[in-house]
C-alpha cells in the first residue's frame, strides 16, 4: 500500500524505517479504547498531496470503513465533532421543516479545511517491516483463547484518496491545499456530507485518471453505489451519474459499458 508519490506530490512521515504510532499518549503509552472518540475511524500515520494512510483502532482490527466509503479529516483548529455531526448543528429546531439545500452545500457550521476523501484499500498485518504473521491452524476464537497477545501485534490500515475540501461551507472538488496532519482523527462522513460531495457529477472526473494503486473504475462504482444508498435509493441520481461517465468515456465504450453494470442497483 506505500506505492511510488505521483509527480508533485508531498509525502509527510517519520524518519526512515519507523512510523508515527497512533493512538498514543505523549510518553508513548497507548491510549485506552475508552478515551478515543466513539466515532474514530482511525488516525493519520502518513499523509501526502493526494491520499493519506490511517490505522484503525484496536477495536476496529480487521474491520476499515468499505472500499468506496467516504471519510473526513478534521482541521486541527477546528472542535471535536460528536458521532455523525460536524460544527455546532444541535440548535436546530426539530420540528422545523427541513432547509431547502442549495447543490454542494455542507451542514451549517463545517469548519474550512474539513479534506473528505475515498477509501481505496485496506490492509491487515504486522506494523513492523519485514514480518509477517504466522499461521498456526487454529480457529480464530481459539487461537485469541490460547495466543491473545498475537492480537495485539497486529494492525489494520486503510488508504483514502483526497477529493474535495469543505471552503465557505460548500464543497470544493479539488485537491486540498494541505495534507491532513499525522495523528489527526479520521471520521465517516455524514449522509448530509456524501450528498454535497456527489451533487456534482464531474466528481467522478478525477478518479477516472487515480494512480495506479487505485482501482478507478471499481472506487467509481462502490462511491456512487455509497451515495446511492445515502440519497434514499434515488435513482435519478445513478442516471446523472451514467450520462457524466458516458461524456467522459465516449472513446471508450467497452470500459464504459462494463462500468455502468456495476451501477445497476
Amino acid at each position: 500500500m506505500e506505492g511510488s508519490l505521483e509527480p508533485g506530490s508531498r509525502r509527510i512521515e517519520a524518519s526512515p524505517g519507523r512510523r508515527p504510532v497512533p493512538f498514543s499518549r505523549s510518553d508513548g503509552d497507548p491510549i485506552e479504547e475508552d478515551d478515543l472518540t466513539a466515532s474514530a475511524l482511525g488516525e493519520v500515520i502518513e499523509a501526502s498531496t493526494t491520499r493519506f494512510v490511517a490505522q484503525c483502532p484496536r477495536a476496529h482490527l480487521h474491520d476499515p470503513p468499505a472500499f468506496g466509503a467516504f471519510v473526513k479529516v478534521m482541521p486541527p483548529d477546528a472542535p471535536m465533532a460528536a458521532p455523525g455531526e460536524v460544527g455546532d448543528i444541535g440548535s436546530a429546531d426539530p420540528f422545523a421543516d427541513p432547509r431547502p439545500r442549495a447543490p454542494q452545500e455542507l451542514p451549517v457550521g463545517t469548519p474550512d479545511g474539513v479534506i473528505y476523501a475515498l477509501v481505496f484499500a485496506a490492509t491487515t498485518g504486522s506494523p513492523e517491516p519485514g514480518r509477517r504473521p504466522t499461521a498456526y491452524g487454529l480457529e480464530e476464537a481459539r487461537l485469541r483463547q490460547e495466543q491473545p497477545q498475537i492480537f495485539d501485534l497486529l494492525t489494520t490500515e486503510f488508504a483514502a484518496l483526497h477529493l474535495a475540501f469543505a471552503q465557505e461551507g460548500r464543497v470544493r472538488l479539488d485537491t486540498p491545499p494541505r495534507p491532513p496532519r499525522l495523528h489527526a482523527f479520521v471520521y465517516a462522513c455524514t449522509p448530509e456530507e456524501v450528498c454535497a460531495l456527489t451533487d456534482s457529477p464531474d466528481f467522478v472526473r478525477p478518479l477516472l485518471a487515480a494512480p495506479g494503486e487505485v482501482s478507478p473504475d471499481e472506487l467509481i462504482a462502490a462511491s456512487l453505489r455509497h451515495a446511492y444508498r445515502c440519497r434514499h435509493a434515488d435513482f435519478a441520481f445513478l442516471v446523472r451519474a451514467g450520462k457524466q461517465l458516458a461524456q467522459l468515456l465516449h472513446a471508450d465504450p467497452e470500459r464504459l459499458t462494463a462500468l455502468l453494470r456495476k451501477l445497476e442497483p
